[in-house]
């Protein structure tokens, strides 16, 4: 898989709500050259908010204008089925893997989970696990996640349950997949993992790329203090993501999905 820093990019939208694409290709532009892949239409591209519209757009403009660098997608709905048919779709577009949480709900069984994750992985494209709760309402434990690492077809976990311990305990005990830090502020807390993927690195590629090659401590202060500034320690981090995207004059608008 990708080792180094993968882009979680916002989605850029027109002030009438469709995909900016002129706007993509600035912002995919000035990223290329400091990251090893590229994520659209996750949580920091309101992926749970977007129209399928919206989210096929994404992708292919996001494609398009990628010259090379891997283009991950982001899926993020609820059901198995939903999930296995939006594979379809970029595998269509051209993405190179998708990343996915587990079905949504508290009431859904670690052996659904992995049920799920093997329905996802004979999908068509290698599948990357996005380990969170807030969105799926639901907890994968270690064991759980490691017999879904052991699935062929799943290549790498994109950890954001904000532990420090759950990400190093998942290093430790080999899952045999791509370990990836999604939380900013954890970055230089986790262990050896095989990359970032954070949004961050929109608005600050070189130094994520920086930090990942030579993650000294010293560079702990920068690091927090990035995050303060670019309003990533918010509930609604992707809104200051494009506030300053815009401010820079990478996006046109700044406009959200819900407006």
């Amino acid at each position: 898989m990708y080792r180094g820093v993968t882009a979680a990019l916002v989605t850029p939208l027109t002030p009438a709500g469709a995909v900016a694409e002129a706007d993509v290709a600035r912002l995919v532009g000035s990223l290329r050259d400091h990251v090893a892949a590229l994520l659209a239409t996750l949580s920091t591209g309101e992926g749970w908010a977007l129209t399928p519209e919206q989210w096929r757009d994404m992708v292919a403009a996001t494609v398009r204008h990628a010259q090379g660098v891997p283009v991950l997608a982001g899926i993020e709905l609820p059901t198995t089925a939903q999930v296995v048919e939006r594979i379809a779709w970029a595998r269509e577009l051209g993405a190179a893997a998708v990343v996915a949480t587990t079905p949504y709900g508290p009431e859904v069984e670690q052996a659904e989970m992995v049920r799920h994750f093997a329905a996802l992985a004979a999908a068509g494209l290698p599948v990357l696990v996005y380990h969170e709760s807030e969105l799926s309402g639901n907890k994968t434990e270690l064991a759980t996640l490691l017999e879904i690492c052991r699935i062929p077809g799943v290549v790498g976990v994109k950890d954001s349950s904000n532990s420090v311990e759950f990400i190093k305990e998942l290093i430790a005990a080999e899952p045999g997949v791509a370990v990836y830090q999604g939380m900013e502020e954890l970055l230089l807390d986790s262990g050896p993992v095989d990359g970032y993927v954070i949004a961050l690195s929109c608005v600050e590629p070189a130094f994520c790329a920086g930090l990942f090659q030579d993650p000294a401590p010293a560079k702990l202060p920068e690091l927090l203090a990035m995050c303060k500034r670019y309003g990533l320690d918010r509930e609604d981090w992707y809104v200051a993501v494009k506030d300053e995207l815009h401010r820079r004059g990478v996006l046109s608008s700044a406009r959200t999905v819900s407006g």
